[in-house]
């Protein structure tokens, strides 16, 4: 029996083993159970169980349901996106994994399991050494049980640079196929899709590039390269730059000087450069809109929607 073994694989699994590979190293199904029963382990599910000295947390709750179904659990749904860290939960909340197989599995505690038929597209990666749904699938999946709140998760996987535009186009066309719950939440997403196609390099980008999709301005591009700066929002053809600005922005002195000389230069180029803040973009989208429009209006644009829709 290699206790030493079986020890250094448990401490890569957050403190546990199953019975399958406890085996493996030598253990006994008799000794397996004597060990749970003297507080040598202690049981987290049927066939898994937490060597003495490892405290029980969240990740382990995970790992334990993971491990519960025969080595064939992928964290999965909202407890994924939790891992992808674009998430919260409460500790006391459901963990979910999906099973890989039709057969059927014992009740776990606190764990909810699904079973899909569509296992093609998984993929599992693995984080905090736990196996997880991939990105997009874990976008999909966390569309099935929270409709309402894809909008949310999908920003928050944006601007972690999980995925892009086109990884979640891709995803809903192959699901479509299969008829994968949670693709018509996502579609209805890319149908009003509020964002550039490009990674955004901020949460205050985003919320500009939502504010804009519900104009009418002309179009925009972003991150565009003038001379050696690089501006959030530009319209080109008007040489207008719009810059959102957190407050890392003007941190000290030095800060703030290399944002003038930056200004400076942009309007020595001929662009007209505006700037906004936070509580602008969020607490004044009207202003912040007619502000653009009427400096667009000031370089010739035609004529455009001035308003919010």
């Amino acid at each position: 029996m290699d206790l030493q073994g079986i020890q250094k694989l448990a401490s890569k699994q957050h403190g546990l083993i199953s019975r399958q590979q406890s085996e493996d190293f030598g253990l006994s199904r008799r000794t397996w159970f004597r060990m749970n029963s003297d507080g040598r382990l202690l049981p987290r599910h049927p066939n898994v169980s937490s060597l003495f000295g490892f405290q029980e947390n969240w990740l382990q709750r995970v790992e334990a349901a993971v491990l519960a179904l025969d080595h064939r659990g992928i964290a999965s749904h909202r407890t994924a996106a939790v891992l992808w860290g674009v998430w919260t939960l409460d500790e006391t909340d459901e963990i979910e994994v999906i099973k890989l197989g039709r057969s059927g599995h014992p009740p776990l505690e606190g764990v909810k399991v699904h079973s899909p038929r569509d296992h093609q597209s998984i993929a599992p990666l693995k984080i905090e050494n736990i196996r997880v749904t991939n990105a997009t699938r874990t976008m999909v999946d966390f569309a099935a049980v929270e409709p309402h709140l894809i909008s949310d998760l999908a920003e928050r996987m944006l601007l972690a640079g999980h995925v892009e535009h086109h990884h979640i186009v891709r995803a809903v066309a192959l699901h479509s196929e299969r008829g994968r719950a949670g693709v018509g939440p996502l579609r209805e997403l890319l149908a009003q899709w509020p964002y550039g196609t490009g990674p955004a390099e901020s949460i205050l980008e985003m919320r500009m590039q939502k504010l804009l999709s519900q104009t009418e301005l002309p179009p925009y591009e972003m991150q565009v390269v003038i001379g050696p700066y690089r501006v959030d929002f530009a319209w080109s053809r008007f040489k207008v730059i719009a810059e959102t600005d957190g407050w890392a922005k003007i941190k000290d002195l030095a800060a703030i000087e290399k944002w003038m000389k930056r200004d400076a230069y942009l309007q020595s180029q001929g662009w007209l450069v505006l700037h906004f803040s936070w509580r602008q973009v969020v607490k004044q989208p009207g202003q912040v809109v007619r502000t653009i429009f009427q400096a667009l209006v000031s370089r010739g644009t035609p004529s455009c929607g001035s308003g919010a829709g």
